[in-house]
């Protein structure tokens, strides 16, 4: 795994002689589900009488606590774990996390199969395969991995989504207002590309230039809050609802090339290639991704001069870490050697 590191015993494949088996080290998809195929999150645990009645109720209030995101980015995980063979123990896992570090992969690939199995052992209320051994070859490969991945995703900061929507709008297609739409919503209301799916006509107050988010990946009891709209993004979803003759169910609905209605929502794919694709037209470099919005939000907020705790709250995120981390650069720029000793 890196200069003056040697693998321990638990490190090697195990063998499964009496299957006739070889293995490899197998490393998480994502992919859908198989129809009729049980998810893995549902795994029965053979050392455990099956459970039934009020114990599997619980098990289905527990899986549904997670957002729907998350459940399919565990079931990928796990469906890796399984593949590869590795018993669903501490040294299986630390055997599998050392074959995904071998492979290539991220470190956040490696922590996402940790928290899978530690969920769903949790779910089925047995002892966790995560143990110590697991632990520090996790610690290790982040260490190691540092670098690994696709990189920081590019902030799409304000003046970058005003011009990104302004030339969606200037194609004067259906598709093209309706990005327009899109593009700003997110923008103004900090949202997760889940949440610019799951809007409704209903949730969007035109009078009061108000959106309600009804359900989050930090609000799972969904409690719900609002955020605030400017009078020019107002501007476009009046124009999309008016093109598109809406007035109930999904706002942002699929359009066929000739500039008709598709029936139901679009989903989280088609609004990620949306977001992307008028970022890069509107100048964004790096990898701009359909979270950018987001990033770009936090750091036009600090470099206006909000607040950790305000940037926190916009964006609705669990602590102010994360928009801290997106916004480093303009936060530095606005610390106490940019103030007092340049006066800026």
């Amino acid at each position: 795994m890196g200069p003056g590191w040697q693998p321990r015993e638990w490190e090697s494949p195990p063998k499964l002689q009496d299957a006739g088996q070889t293995m490899d080290h197998g490393e998480p998809r994502a992919r859908p589900a198989t129809p009729g195929k049980r998810s893995p999150l549902k795994k029965p645990d053979e050392s455990h009488p099956p459970r039934s009645g009020p114990f599997r109720a619980a098990a289905d209030l527990a899986r549904a606590s997670l957002a729907e995101n998350t459940r399919r980015a565990y079931e990928a995980a796990l469906r890796g774990f399984e593949a590869s063979g590795y018993p669903e123990t501490d040294a299986g896992v630390a055997a599998y996390l050392t074959g995904l570090y071998e492979k290539g992969r991220s470190a956040a690939c490696a922590a996402m199969a940790v928290a899978a199995l530690r969920f769903r052992a949790r779910l089925h209320g047995r002892s966790s395969p995560v143990g110590p051994l697991a632990l520090r070859a996790l610690a290790g490969f982040r260490r190691l991995a540092s670098e690994r991945g696709r990189g920081a995703v590019a902030g799409v900061r304000w003046e970058e989504a005003d011009l990104a929507a302004s030339l969606a709008e200037g194609t004067g297609t259906p598709g093209g207002l309706r990005d327009a739409a899109i593009v700003a919503v997110a923008s103004d209301a900090l949202l997760r590309v889940s949440e610019v799916a799951a809007l409704d006509v209903a949730d969007v107050n035109l009078e009061e230039q108000t959106v309600w988010i009804r359900r989050s990946k930090t609000d799972q009891e969904g409690q719900g809050v609002m955020q605030y709209l400017g009078e020019p993004t107002v501007g476009r979803i009046r124009a999309w609802l008016a093109l598109a003759g809406i007035e109930e169910g999904a706002l942002f609905r699929p359009v066929y090339k000739g500039g008709r209605l598709r029936p139901g929502r679009l989903t989280d794919r088609s609004i990620r290639s949306i977001i992307a694709r008028w970022g890069k037209a509107a100048g964004a470099e790096g990898r701009v991704s359909g979270h950018s919005l987001r990033v770009g939000g936090a750091q036009s907020l600090a470099s206006a001069g909000a607040s950790l705790v305000e940037m926190q709250l916009a964006g609705r995120w669990s602590s102010p870490a994360m928009p801290g981390r997106y916004a480093q650069g303009q936060i530095a720029k606005q610390g106490a050697v940019a103030k007092l000793r340049y006066g800026q």
